[in-house]
């Protein structure tokens, strides 16, 4: 509660009453208001009494004392002084006003989009809109007067803001923005109230407060910096409501591009790490399956900065003439439009995306996604790991849905049934050096100059247009495979050539192991002879006896 110097047109005492304890709130509570009111709308759950109804014995109108509007070019703001669940500071509104007119200079004039239209009379406050304006309200986000429309739950829980579409036409709008950057436990039992003309109005306690989830401080201390998170990224989805019906047309772009945006209007208050940590646990996932949709912000952040700045606004527009379009259809044509192959173009942003954490800064930054990308979980975590010494001795057979990537460390691929495109990120101390696999003997080559590194990470993806990885069983390439071998089944030799009638072993120090006769053009020695013959190390192969030397390994 903030307690202001105005005075009460009305007897007010406020009483704090703690009834049991206060519920142990959830350790990433923040969400976006719109995305919570269309799951819930979605779901169709059954609604129960949440504390915001539990604890409402009073008119709303009897919980906040005179409602005041700060006026800018652009927008009128309803708040509450005083004492109460909706009360707020003088500076959070004089923040709040700078903030929403940098944030539509940044929607409509940097990034070229249409502007929000406003509702003609706010939802919470009951205030008329001047002509012209666009209303944003300050309010306790738990407690609004009517949740179930707004938020279609009787409390978010947790929300920064809600844009909200008038029923009656969605391109219009509002934005309701939490007070105190505090919320109310979904199992509430702490409580407050008021005295209002000798009746007592109870209502739940904002207890928890909102964390920057990238540096930790609190919402409610910085509270400028919430307002700068909540309202580039409330006041896009409002931009968003120009082209589409969002309730009715939902799309994982809504929320990805909303929390994009956020990230390049607001670009020190990174919240969207949490975002990036999440996304990379859906490895191996239809992009188009992903329940975490927050997380695909890092796609929106590769096609702004690798792509076309602007390229949303398109997106936006061609949803606009086909609302139920898949996202992905609408990612062709814009690629298409400038020429680009989708299926590349893909398979460079899950190359780059290998690259996050530490990693980052092995590489040139023109690879990274985004200049944030150091800073970023290790894409590898909770993925999928093959170490030497298990099963099948590290193989494995990648299989991923069209449009998906995926990650895998260490290990040895067999590609025979694979669609889509792989590349290797060979790791030795600090240096990554990035291998495009473009047939399968590359991967031969890949384990043969990476057997000194210290890991290999495998990257897959496929986007619209999947195909097989070329085979290649006879080249130019001299070569021993597997590469290395590591003591199960026969030792191979290929391509040798017709003229040469033996191939010749030697050890590191030049020694003559075997030499072994040939007749095809692949000769291939059994298990039982190479152990008998071949300690673990590094041997080098030629056909005949004189000629280039090839490198392999063995090891058991």
């Amino acid at each position: 509660m903030h307690a202001s110097s105005l005075p009460s047109i009305y007897k007010v005492l406020l009483l704090t009453v703690t009834i049991l304890a206060t519920a142990i709130a959830p350790a990433q509570a923040q969400k976006c208001g719109m995305a919570f009111a269309h799951q819930n709308s979605r779901q169709k759950s059954v609604l129960h009494p949440a504390a915001a109804l539990r604890f409402r014995n009073c008119d709303a109108r009897e919980y906040y004392d005179s409602v005041y509007t700060r006026e800018t070019e652009h927008f009128q703001i309803f708040y509450t002084l005083g004492i109460g669940p909706h009360a707020t500071r003088p500076e959070f509104v004089d923040s709040l006003a700078v903030t929403l007119e940098n944030a539509l200079t940044f929607h409509t004039k940097t990034m070229k989009m249409r502007a929000p239209q406003g509702i003609d009379t706010t939802s919470h406050y009951q205030m008329p809109v001047k002509a012209g304006l666009y209303p944003v309200e300050v309010a306790e986000i738990d407690f609004l007067r009517d949740p179930r429309s707004v938020l279609k739950a009787d409390a978010c829980n947790g929300c920064y803001g809600v844009t909200y579409p008038s029923p009656k036409d969605y391109h219009k709008s509002e934005i309701i923005i939490d007070n105190d950057f505090k919320y109310v436990p979904e199992n509430a039992t702490a409580t407050s109230s008021i005295v209002r003309d000798e009746k007592t109005c109870t209502y739940p306690t904002s207890t928890v407060e909102q964390n920057s989830t990238a540096y930790q401080y609190s919402y409610n201390k910085e509270f400028a910096k919430g307002i700068q998170v909540t309202i580039y990224h409330e006041m896009f989805h409002a931009v968003q409501l120009q082209y589409m019906d969002l309730f009715n047309h939902w799309t994982y772009w809504i929320e990805a591009s909303a929390a994009g945006n956020e990230e390049v209007g607001a670009p020190d208050i990174d919240d969207y790490f949490l975002y990036v940590s999440r996304f990379f646990n859906y490895g191996g996932t239809a992009i188009d399956a992903i329940e975490y949709e927050y997380g695909l912000v890092i796609l929106y952040l590769y096609l702004y900065n690798h792509v076309d700045k602007h390229f949303d606004k398109e997106i936006w527009e061609l949803f606009e003439t086909k609302p139920n379009a898949p996202f992905k259809e609408n990612l062709k044509k814009i690629l298409e439009k400038r020429g680009l192959d989708g299926d590349s173009l893909f398979h460079d942003f899950a190359t780059a995306a290998a690259l996050s954490g530490k990693n980052a800064n092995a590489v040139s930054n023109a690879r990274w996604i985004h200049e944030d990308q150091p800073r970023w979980a290790p894409a590898i975590a909770n993925r999928p790991t093959f170490i030497d010494g298990s099963e099948s001795q590290g193989k494995f057979t990648p299989g991923i849905p069209l449009y998906s990537l995926d990650f895998y460390l260490g290990g040895t691929p067999d590609l025979d049934e694979y669609k889509g495109k792989a590349t290797a990120l060979v790791f030795n101390g600090e240096k990554i050096v990035i291998r495009e696999i473009k047939n399968t003997a590359s991967v031969d080559s890949i384990i043969k100059d990476a057997f000194f590194a210290d890991s290999i990470m495998w990257v897959f993806s496929s986007f619209d247009n999947p195909k097989r990885i070329p085979e290649i069983v006879m080249d130019s390439t001299l070569r021993a495979f597997p590469m290395p071998w590591r003591g199960n089944g026969s030792l191979c030799f290929t391509p040798l050539p017709e003229s040469k009638k033996f191939i010749e072993i030697r050890n590191a120090r030049g020694d003559l192991v075997l030499r072994e006769p040939y007749e095809k053009t692949t000769h291939c020695i059994n298990e039982d002879n190479v152990k008998s013959s071949m300690k673990p190390g590094v041997y080098r192969f030629r056909a005949g006896s004189r000629g280039k030397t090839e490198k392999f390994i063995v090891t058991y």
